[in-house]
Order: C-alpha cells, then sequence, then structure tokens
C-alpha cells in the first residue's frame, strides 16, 4: 500500500489565491493598464501635435512661396494705346496687396486670357478649422482701370492672426508701410516704379492654438515700367520726357559729386 500525503499539506497544495493575493493582482494589472493607457494616449497626443506643426508649416510655406513668386513677376508697363484702357499699377498697403503681374499660365484654349493679370493678397473672413482667419489670393486674368475689383478668390492659408508687407525705399535706406505706383506722372515719391524688395510677415496658430511666426522677402525685378519702342499714349509720351530730364539731372549730380 502507497502512502499518502498528510491531510494538512493536501489540502493546501489543492487550494487556489487567497483573497488577500486576487486584490494586489487585480491592482497591478489595474496600474499596468493605466500606465499603458497614458503610454499610448501621450504618443497619439505628441502625434496629433506634430500633425498640427507639419500642416501649419506646409500651409504657411506654400503661401510664402505663393506670394514671393508671384511678387517676382510684378511690373509695370506703358505700354497702351491711345485710349489708355489698360493701366498697371502697383498698390501696396500695410495688411493688402494689389499688383499687375506676368506669371499667368493659360489653360484654355482659345480663352481670353495671356500671361499678365492682377494678383491681390489680403487677410478674409474667420477660419472654420481653427482660430484666426483666411489668406485669400484674388486673380484677375483682365487687367482693367479697376484692379481692386473683379476676379476670382482662393484660400491660401487658414489661421492667420496677422499679416504684414513692408517696402524696401534704397533712397532713404529704411523699410516703408506703404508704396502706391499708380500715375506715370506723379512727382511724389516713389514715383512710377516698384520697390526693390517687400518683406512679408505672417503669423499664425494651428489647431491647438500654438503660434507661429514667418518671415520672407522677395525681390522685383522690372522696377521701371516697360515701353517697347516709341511711346504712343498722351502718358506714356509724357512720362517718357519727364524720365529723360531725371536721368539728365541724376547724372549731373553724380558728375558734380565726384568733382567734390
Amino acid at each position: 500500500m502507497g502512502r499518502g500525503l498528510p491531510e494538512g499539506k493536501g489540502r493546501r497544495a489543492r487550494a487556489g489565491f487567497t483573497m488577500i493575493e486576487m486584490i494586489v493582482g487585480v491592482g497591478l494589472l489595474g496600474m499596468m493598464g493605466t500606465m499603458t493607457y497614458s503610454i499610448i494616449s501621450s504618443m497619439l497626443a505628441i502625434s496629433s501635435d506634430m500633425d498640427d506643426l507639419v500642416d501649419t508649416n506646409h500651409m504657411a510655406r506654400v503661401a510664402m512661396e505663393r506670394m514671393a513668386t508671384d511678387l517676382s513677376q510684378a511690373f509695370l508697363s506703358l505700354n497702351q494705346g491711345i485710349e489708355e484702357t489698360r493701366k498697371t499699377q502697383f498698390l501696396g498697403e500695410r495688411e493688402r496687396i494689389t499688383f499687375c503681374y506676368v506669371g499667368n499660365i493659360p489653360v484654355k484654349k482659345g480663352g481670353m486670357e495671356t500671361d499678365q493679370g492682377v494678383v491681390e493678397f489680403r487677410l478674409g473672413a474667420a477660419s472654420e478649422d481653427r482660430d484666426g482667419r483666411t489668406l485669400v489670393r484674388r486673380f484677375n486674368p483682365m487687367i482693367t482701370d479697376d484692379i481692386e475689383s473683379g476676379g476670382t478668390e482662393q484660400v491660401v492659408a487658414t489661421g492667420v492672426t496677422k499679416l504684414r508687407f513692408e517696402y524696401w525705399d534704397e533712397s532713404n535706406e529704411e523699410w516703408d508701410d506703404d508704396w502706391l505706383a499708380d500715375d506715370p506722372l506723379a512727382a511724389d515719391e516713389p514715383g512710377f516704379q516698384l520697390p526693390p524688395r517687400v518683406k512679408i510677415h505672417l503669423e499664425m496658430v494651428d489647431k491647438n492654438g500654438t503660434e507661429y511666426v514667418f518671415e520672407t522677402q522677395a525681390s522685383l525685378h522690372m522696377r521701371r515700367p516697360l515701353l517697347f519702342g516709341k511711346p504712343v499714349s498722351v502718358t506714356a509720351q509724357q512720362w517718357y520726357q519727364l524720365d529723360k530730364q531725371k536721368r539728365v539731372q541724376d547724372a549731373l549730380k553724380a558728375q558734380t559729386g565726384q568733382k567734390l
């Protein structure tokens, strides 16, 4: 006959977890679950913040490149007919800029479009997906006497809290808050020419309300008004004579300065 285990030891060997052991186990399991949830939540929050950061920076970069590219193709022209029905202008304000440019790409065959047009950048309505306002680009493929109206609008960016333009005055070596070149015969500065540079300052917020500041400068290459051949319109003829006189005066001043 075999020997069995003692009665007390057998009961202890067959017994399950005690109540205290179960409570400790459930507590440890709950702590591990809480820690896991916190880690996953933090990772998701970081991922969401990174998505907002990338989205805001991408939107700002596209908007700044769009404005700088359009401004680099701005121009003024005196190539007008006798009726002077198309007048190019550059209306630069602190929070709004409107100008004629040669960056349009016609997409409709047989359409009434050329490479010229009117572009305007300004703040629009409130953004729907975040605080701030929209940055609007208005484009009109037709240059008319009233370049401040007409065309279609497109939202370039959202969440914009501040948009500011400044214009470099090389004569005084300072930044100006406005630059109006709308009259070829204007005697006041800056006259009928474009600024050499335009500073663009943009402030935006993401969906979490975090603020970002962006700034760049655009170089304008066609500063003087275009005039091919002999001037036809009366305005172009008068501007040509005034510009000729100004060039002579500038040359005499330069010679005088060299002698001194």
